[in-house]
């Protein structure tokens, strides 16, 4: 397998780091798999360290705009905190890309997930699933099948959901009677209740949280016919995050990294969970 180094550019119009797609479908006409990374000197505008070489290696699958895969400036500078090694992934050669990472971050996005995923599997809304669909699932499969921790946001989330058996509302308004604006901007659009003797209680130290909100999709607030179990909800019942902590799964429907960004250390703590457990497979894989 033939690799080359690609570094990301700055992208201010997206406010995010990026790599256009004619630098990587070139490389893919060669057969070639684009090892994706920050410069050292980005690092200084997302205001943390350059990692040491040791620390584990975090993937990162990347978001799309116009053309361009792209990475978030939140969702950099929370990785980036953790003080973990970062490769950013692609959507033809996501499997080859994640050799050697420690752990799999699955951000939010606005995609189709398969009808399977869905109460109402015949009825379409943008389409058949493409290319970032099939990443995503992809992705959660061969990190399960090396037992990688694993930590999605929103659409991230959902996926991972979705292939492990849980089912997802295509629009929260149309099947509940909720009365929460779950898709707004409002960075404190809600509470949600943690449950005790999870995972996320320990994390976020404490049952009541005030989170930000922008899905029209929900997942079923039903985890029976799944391994993963419910960690938090809203008030009108919505699940905000699930996961399965023997597995290393944690999932989360807000967007963390908009309070991380901005110095809120329990926020933070979601992603440094995932440099956290990265760290320890790292050292666990070292040892075989």
């Amino acid at each position: 397998m033939k690799t080359q180094q690609v570094y990301l550019q700055w992208y201010p119009e997206f406010n995010a780091f990026g790599v256009r797609d004619e630098i990587i479908e070139n490389l893919e006409k060669q057969e070639i798999v684009p090892i994706i990374g920050l410069k050292q000197d980005d690092y200084a505008k997302l205001e943390t360290a350059y990692p040491d070489e040791n620390a584990a290696l975090i993937g990162f699958l990347c978001c799309r705009e116009e053309g361009v895969y792209t990475v978030d400036f939140n969702y950099a500078k929370a990785l980036a905190k953790t003080g973990k090694n970062l490769r950013f992934m692609t959507y033809n050669q996501n499997v080859a890309q994640m050799k050697d990472i420690d752990g799999l971050m699955l951000p939010g996005g606005r995609f189709e997930s398969p009808a399977i995923f869905y109460t109402d599997p015949l009825k379409r809304t943008t389409g058949e699933p493409g290319a970032r669909s099939y990443a995503y699932i992809t992705s959660i499969i061969e990190a399960e099948r090396r037992k990688i921790p694993v930590l999605g946001v929103c659409a991230g989330a959902q996926m991972i959901g979705g292939v492990h058996g849980m089912k997802l509302y295509r629009d929260v308004k149309e099947y509940t009677k909720t009365d929460i604006e779950h898709k707004t901007k409002i960075l404190e659009a809600h509470d949600i209740t943690i449950y005790p003797n999870t995972p996320l209680y320990t994390l976020l130290g404490g049952k009541l949280v005030h989170v930000n909100s922008r899905h029209k999709e929900a997942m079923v607030n039903n985890d029976t016919a799944s391994d993963l179990k419910i960690y938090a909800v809203a008030t009108d019942g919505t699940p905000e995050a699930w996961g399965n902590a023997e597995k290393k799964i944690l999932c989360i429907q807000w967007h963390p990294e908009d309070f991380a960004a901005h110095g809120n250390q329990s926020m933070q703590n979601l992603y440094d969970w995932l440099g956290d457990e990265a760290q320890t497979y790292k050292k666990a894989k070292s040892a075989q």
